[in-house]
C-alpha cells in the first residue's frame, strides 16, 4: 500500500508536433501523407528546438522525466533523440506515427491486435536502436486507447502504459472505466477496469481534480495550456492521496513562434496559450513538487509490488 508521503509525481514529455493532434492527424492516416504533407510544407514544424528549452528547465529543476517518442519524430529528429538519451531521461514510445488507434468520434477500434501489435513492435525497434537501450513504456497517441490495445503491449513486452484517463468531460476509450480512479492499477484482461489479479503490465492513469462531484483531467497538456497551473497543481495534489501521480506536457506547449493554422482554421483558438506563458506555469508545477518527482522507470524498479 504506497502512503501519502511516498507518492510521487511522474513527470514525463509527449514529444509531438502541433500536427499531431486528433482531428489533424485523422488526415493524413498513413505514413505516404504524412510525408507528403511536410515534403509540400517545408518549415511547419515547429517542436523540435523547444526540446534543448524542456532539458534545461528539467536540469534546472533537477528531474529526471520519461520522454514519449513519436518513433518516426525521432527518427527525422535524431540529433535532439540523442540529447534526451544522454542527459539521462527515460525513452518510452507514444506510437510510430501518433495515429489514434481508436476513432476520435465513434470510438472505434482501427486497428486489428496484430496490426497494432506490428506498428507498436517497428516503433519500439526504432526508439530502441537509436538510444541503446530497452523501451519498456507507451502513451497512446492522443490517449485514445482500449483494453485490447493494453493485451497486445503486454504480449509485446512492453511494462507499463499511461493513456486511460477518467474525466466527466470526456472518455477516450472504449471501455467502462469503472474501480479506476488516479492510482496505478493492473487492467482487466481485455478491458479498461480494475483488476485485483496482477499481471505483466501496470497502467498509471492521469490523475484529475475532483469537485463538485466533476473529475477535471488535471495531469496537464491542453489542461495546463487552457487552465493555468493551479488547477494541475490542484488534481495532482489531490491525486498523491490515491497513489503517483501523473504528469505529463509537450516541447511544442513552449512554442513561442505561430502555428500555421491554415491547416486547422475550424480551430482558432487552439494554441492561443503557448510559448513563455505555458514554460513559466510548467515551472510552477515542478516548483511545487521539488524533490518529489520520478520517471516511470523510477518507480516500477523501486515499488513493484507497492501498487494500490
Amino acid at each position: 500500500m504506497i502512503t501519502d508521503e511516498h507518492t510521487k509525481v511522474i513527470v514525463s514529455v509527449d514529444v509531438e508536433d502541433w500536427y499531431h493532434g486528433p482531428t489533424m492527424s485523422a488526415q493524413w492516416d498513413s505514413r505516404n501523407s504524412l510525408d507528403k504533407l511536410l515534403s509540400a510544407n517545408p518549415g511547419i514544424e515547429r517542436a523540435a528546438p523547444y526540446i534543448d528549452i524542456v532539458l534545461e528547465l528539467l536540469e534546472r529543476h533537477h528531474v529526471k522525466a520519461t520522454f514519449f517518442w513519436v518513433a518516426e519524430y525521432a527518427r527525422r529528429f535524431p540529433a535532439f533523440f540523442e540529447k534526451v538519451v544522454a542527459a539521462g531521461h527515460e525513452i518510452a514510445c507514444h506510437g510510430l506515427t501518433h495515429f489514434s488507434k481508436l476513432d476520435y468520434r465513434t470510438k472505434r477500434v482501427l486497428f486489428s491486435p496484430e496490426e497494432f501489435k506490428k506498428r507498436a513492435l517497428t516503433a519500439r525497434k526504432i526508439l530502441e536502436d537509436m538510444s541503446g537501450r530497452p523501451v519498456t513504456g507507451y502513451r497512446a497517441p492522443n490517449a485514445y486507447v482500449s483494453g485490447v490495445m493494453l493485451d497486445a503491449l503486454e504480449e509485446i513486452g512492453f511494462k507499463y502504459d499511461s493513456s486511460v484517463s477518467v474525466s466527466s468531460i470526456y472518455n477516450k476509450t472504449d471501455s467502462s472505466l469503472a474501480g479506476v480512479t488516479t492510482a496505478p492499477y493492473y487492467p482487466a484482461t481485455g478491458d479498461l477496469r480494475a483488476s485485483d489479479q496482477p499481471r505483466g503490465l501496470v497502467e498509471f492513469p492521469w490523475p484529475y481534480y475532483s469537485i463538485a462531484g466533476l473529475k477535471i483531467q488535471s495531469a496537464g497538456g491542453p489542461y495546463l495550456r487552457f487552465f493555468g497551473s493551479g488547477l494541475i497543481i490542484r488534481g495532482l495534489r489531490q491525486s498523491l492521496r490515491r497513489g503517483h501521480a501523473v504528469f505529463y506536457f509537450h516541447p511544442i506547449d513552449l512554442c513561442n513562434e505561430a502555428i500555421p493554422m491554415r491547416f486547422s482554421p475550424r480551430r482558432p483558438f487552439l494554441w492561443l496559450f503557448k510559448g513563455d506563458l505555458v514554460k513559466r506555469r510548467v515551472e510552477r508545477v515542478l516548483s511545487a513538487f521539488q524533490n518529489r518527482t520520478a520517471c516511470f522507470g523510477q518507480i516500477l524498479g523501486a515499488q513493484k509490488q507497492s501498487l494500490e
